[in-house]
């Protein structure tokens, strides 16, 4: 499941479309070549939300920002400048 928005603005990488964010995210060896591997499920209900108002971002820590001074990465919808939903990929 998606996890609820708490990611800073300052985050945010790349924007990109949805299909550029599946092909980024698909490794044919991992979860059958799914979208997103083993974060599949929760990414098809975090794309299901995307409406037309809405960015998808690629976002990352860069690990010295974040609050835990682990590197954050993930996917993250942005409406009107504001994250209203994010899927995090890595911690490291």
């Amino acid at each position: 499941m998606p996890t609820p928005p708490s990611i800073p603005l300052r985050w945010l990488r790349r924007k990109v479309l949805i299909d550029e964010a599946e092909r980024i995210h698909t490794d044919p060896d991992v979860a059958g070549g799914k979208p997103f591997g083993a974060a599949s499920d929760s990414w098809q209900k975090l794309k299901a939300t995307i409406t037309e108002a809405d960015e998808l971002w690629l976002y990352d820590s860069t690990g010295k920002e974040s609050e835990s001074h682990c590197r954050n990465y993930g996917v993250a919808v942005v409406r009107h400048g504001q994250v209203r939903a994010h899927l995090l990929l890595t911690i490291g």
